[in-house]
């Protein structure tokens, strides 16, 4: 039986080059990994809130991303004072560094900017997601308005464009 001796060098080659096979070509994508999450909407669950003597209502419709922002349609609903329903558009601030942070199971907080159709009112926003998978979780959603801040415990999914 004849033993053949190889260097280091070319056993590394060999091993290199069969890794080589399973790596895409450089500029392809690798078909196995998942899809960015830049490209996913992001859906709050509707929910409520007490205030004195009432209920408010939130509702928001599936946010888009925008840059580093999720945008989408919003809607307040206050029982029994109907004079401050409220419909607008919502922007939340979410970097790609905190939605990753997210995605992988972190706390995470966000600012935002809650804008009224048809008048100037502005509500600032702020959100905390802890999150229970990779594509879920408990959201923490606050809107400051004159009368004091309506918290809104809801939860969220994060959803394929």
């Amino acid at each position: 039986m004849k033993t053949q001796m190889i260097s280091a060098g070319s056993a590394l080659l060999f091993v290199a080059t069969g890794l080589a096979a399973w790596l895409p070509a450089p500029g392809m994508a690798d078909p196995s990994a998942s899809p960015a999450p830049t490209a996913a909407k992001l859906v709050i669950e509707p929910s409520s809130s007490r205030l004195a003597g009432g209920t408010a209502k939130l509702a928001v419709n599936p946010l888009s991303r925008s840059g580093s922002n999720y945008v989408g349609d919003y809607r307040i609903k206050v029982i029994p004072y109907f004079f401050k329903n409220e419909n607008g558009r919502l922007i939340i601030e979410v970097s790609e560094p905190k939605l990753q942070q997210m995605l992988e199971g972190g706390v995470t907080s966000f600012v935002g900017e809650a804008k009224a159709n048809h008048s100037d009112l502005k509500h600032k926003i702020t959100a905390r997601a802890t999150p229970a998978g990779r594509k879920s979780g408990a959201l923490t959603f606050t809107v400051a308005t004159d009368n004091g801040p309506l918290v809104f415990n809801t939860s969220y999914k994060i959803v394929p464009q």
